[in-house]
């Protein structure tokens, strides 16, 4: 008897009855067909009794060779395998997001220790900054403070004695007695000032004998004055570092009308 003529009638039959019939299931397909494979070879085992060894022999082969061409390979079934592909891709996917996490965590590491770099070193440009501002506000109290102990000083150091309104004489006597270059320093101030120690320039601080500016008087260390022997004493010390005589200073006074 042959294995394929008992089964298609009685598949027919059961087509025939108007069975429900349920819809194909993919994952399960291979299974069903290693047990109808496994049922096949179990009646040819058992028609194989009745007839000859050589039939018996080939039916067996043959229930062998549809099981080979399903592509079944005995052992587990394709629900197995699909259970173990799912574990491998849960597995893949966990240790992919467990990557990404981790990236992640490494990249917002990074950034906050750049913000905190990035505020240290702004913190620390600050701090530069105040102290030199701190340092020159010092520096330029210290220089105010030393202007005003000098003028202090200056202004209360005793004045120069002299014959009262002999201001030439004292200048004479500050130039050691030079009747040349006592003469230029007579022209140069009695153009300036007349000699006179209240003289006062009504369109510039001009002031005195040697009619100084404001800032010539800070230039001599001898505070701004009325007393006429300190302005000489100004005078002559402003000459000397600007000309080194009296006759320069005349000279130049001829020529451009200041000194």
């Amino acid at each position: 008897m042959n294995l394929r003529t008992m089964i298609r009638p009685h598949a027919r039959s059961e087509r025939g009855t108007g069975a429900h019939r349920r819809p194909p299931n993919t994952a399960r397909r291979p299974a069903l067909y290693l047990s109808v494979a496994a049922a096949g070879a179990l009646m040819v085992n058992v028609l194989a009794s009745g007839e000859p060894a050589a039939q018996a022999d080939g039916a067996q082969l043959e229930s062998v060779s549809i099981a080979e061409q399903l592509g079944i390979q005995g052992g587990g079934g394709t629900d197995a395998g699909s259970a173990v592909i799912g574990e491998d891709a849960a597995h893949s996917l966990g240790q992919l997001a467990a990557s990404r996490a981790e990236r992640s965590a490494e990249q917002t590491a990074a950034a906050q220790a750049q913000a905190a770099a990035d505020l240290a070193e702004q913190q620390r440009l600050a701090a530069e900054q105040a102290a030199a501002e701190e340092a020159a506000r010092v520096a330029a109290e210290e220089a105010a403070r030393a202007a005003a102990e000098e003028a202090a000083a200056a202004e209360a150091a005793p004045a120069a004695t002299a014959p009262a309104g002999s201001f030439q004489d004292y200048a004479l006597a500050q130039l050691g007695g030079d009747a040349n270059q006592f003469s230029c320093l007579e022209s140069l101030w009695g153009k300036e000032s007349g000699w006179n120690p209240n003289a006062q320039n009504p369109t510039s601080t001009a002031y005195g004998i040697p009619q100084f500016l404001d800032s010539t008087w800070a230039g001599t260390g001898i505070a701004k004055t009325s007393d006429g022997y300190r302005q000489i004493d100004a005078g002559l010390i402003y000459i000397e570092q600007r000309y080194g005589s009296p006759c320069s200073a005349w000279g130049h006074s001829q020529a451009n009308n200041w000194y």
